[in-house]
């Protein structure tokens, strides 16, 4: 078995392995080291020996390094869309659901060592757009398009498609910039652009 079909099978609707404390171990040591160093730079020993695993335990779970890449996103994704999930079903669910993913994407700002989103990077660092993490990648960002469309659909907004593409593309930008150079909401610059572009019409308050 190839290492893009084993990653393949980690996608949703895919038989999954059972969870156990060294499966979790390894996660949880992939999830601070990819955040933290990236993807490509870390390596399959690294992840061996700061797991705590043996060699054969670690292939166990993870028949290649891609499958272990899909399952920290899957569980990133996950956590994500949970609590996206339960801002968009609590009060004033529509307006706060907006409010979140806007300050989502000023976590960067004035904030040393910020390495950027892992849904950003890993397509960075993948380029192929069919490659089983590039999947999940794109999967979990349509999803929050798709769920900002619901968010501006509700409020009335005349053009929700349109506004929830520009919205996430100044998501996006933000949390490159911020990576990168830096990013100052000077002023509130960044809330206020946000803002008139939800409410340049009248909205369901």
């Amino acid at each position: 078995m190839n290492r893009e079909t084993t990653a393949a099978e980690a996608v949703p609707g895919s038989p999954r392995r059972p969870e156990s404390a060294a499966r979790e171990r390894i996660l949880t040591t992939a999830s601070t080291l990819f955040i933290s160093t990236g993807i490509r730079s870390v390596g399959v020993d690294r992840l061996i020996a700061e797991s705590g695993v043996a060699r054969a335990t670690f292939f166990r779970h993870f028949p290649a390094k891609d499958d272990l890449v899909v399952a920290f996103l899957e569980r990133q994704a996950a956590e994500g869309r949970r609590m996206m999930t339960a801002v968009r079903t609590g009060p004033d669910g529509a307006r706060a659901l907006l409010a979140e993913i806007a300050s989502g994407a000023k976590m960067g700002m004035d904030c040393t060592g910020f390495r950027g989103c892992e849904f950003i990077n890993t397509a960075a660092e993948y380029s192929d757009p069919e490659h089983p993490t590039r999947v999940v990648v794109d999967r979990h960002r349509a999803w929050v398009r798709d769920i900002m469309v619901d968010a501006l659909t509700e409020l009335g907004h005349p053009n929700p498609f349109g506004t929830a593409e520009v919205l996430f593309t100044m998501r996006t930008g933000a949390i490159v910039a911020s990576s990168l150079e830096g990013f100052r909401n000077a002023d509130g610059a960044f809330d206020t652009a946000w803002w008139a572009i939800i409410d340049q019409v009248p909205v369901k308050r």
